[in-house]
């Protein structure tokens, strides 16, 4: 697998050309994306993006993505609703599922709310099989995000590898339970919206066990993201807006009668050091997926010069995007970064 970064979709289009027997996943933002689909071969899946990582860091409106071996991976089309791609999805689950190397990668529609649907699908697959995934992104305008096969646009996308190399998934979270939590009592799991907390509506409780006035809670959010816990790991749900009847929207589901940890922000920089050190083999590829919410985050702290460099020190052959949200296994979740390293 090699990364690669360019700036147009012509010298882009020109390095696909050039090599007829790989085949390509890009990234990119939505107007790159839509000029590259004219055009682009069967060879090539593309994804839009809210921004990208690239084998020079982090960057905004490049087009960076990775070639691989058209032998190695099976390319399944996710359909609307999802449970229509199960055979599919199935038998290509089959080929691989021996292959402790093995991975898929997920792109998912950013804006349809469907990645549980989809997640759930894999029912069938064993829980340590290895799925890293993100959600497509548009530059926050939150209007329609982009993935396409080749110039055909589809809903969403599943990549299984059939790897030889050894290959390990990272998730990184930048937040630890503060020691605060709240009773989800009444939920639509289908919306992503909590109504009550504590028997309560939901941003009067949020804001007090915060100590903060009700009308700053939205400022909040990025700081004091919620947490579902699941085999001892911390899953970030992100609050996206408060509804005028005080109601919460989420970017992925919670349920009802379950408790979520208020969380609040880590010393990034041993973090990051402990994301680095826990690669089991020093990688020749890494692909990052970074939330939308961490990457807002580091632009208004000016980390990402400090991220990119960490991230960078694993090796230079790097890719990825800036996402809406991020699966890892069978688990969707935002405000995280997963990673995938390939020896």
């Amino acid at each position: 697998m090699d990364s690669f970064l360019f700036s147009t979709p012509i010298e882009t289009l020109d390095y696909i050309g050039n090599h007829p027997d790989l085949s390509f996943v890009i990234f990119a933002g939505i107007s790159l994306i839509q000029s590259l689909s004219t055009t682009a071969p069967d060879n090539v899946i593309l994804c839009s993006t809210s921004g990208e990582f690239s084998p020079k860091g982090y960057k905004d409106n490049v087009i960076t993505g990775f070639s691989y071996n058209s032998e190695i991976a099976e390319i399944v089309e996710i359909m609307y609703p999802p449970a229509k791609s199960l055979q599919q999805l199935k038998k290509s689950y089959e080929k691989v599922k021996n292959n402790p190397n093995a991975f898929t990668l997920l792109l998912c529609n950013g804006l349809a709310a469907m990645e549980e649907s989809i997640i759930t699908t894999f029912y069938f697959a064993d829980p340590n099989f290895k799925i890293i995934g993100g959600s497509a992104g548009d530059n926050l305008k939150f209007e329609k995000t982009l993935i396409y096969i080749g110039k055909k646009e589809v809903h969403s996308v599943a990549i299984f590898f059939d790897m030889k190399k050894r290959t390990q998934l990272i998730k990184e979270n930048i937040y630890i339970p503060s020691g605060k939590k709240l009773l989800v009592t009444d939920a639509d799991p289908i919306k992503r919206t909590v109504k009550t907390f504590n028997n309560n509506l939901a941003t009067v409780e949020y804001a007090k066990i915060l100590g903060i006035k009700e009308a700053d809670l939205p400022n909040h959010f990025m700081n004091n993201p919620l947490g579902k816990v699941s085999k001892d790991e911390i899953y970030i749900a992100s609050p996206m807006k408060v509804n005028s009847d005080k109601s919460i929207v989420f970017y992925c589901q919670i349920l009802p009668n379950t408790f979520v940890e208020v969380l609040q922000p880590a010393n990034y920089d041993l973090v990051m050091k402990e994301t680095v050190t826990s690669a089991v083999f020093k990688p020749s590829f890494v692909l990052s997926i970074n939330c939308i919410l961490r990457s807002l985050m580091f632009l208004d702290k000016n980390l990402w010069g400090n991220v990119s460099s960490n991230l960078l020190s694993l090796c230079e052959n790097q890719t990825g995007f800036v996402s809406y949200g991020e699966q890892f296994y069978q688990n969707h979740f935002n405000q995280t970064m997963v990673l995938l390293l390939v020896e």
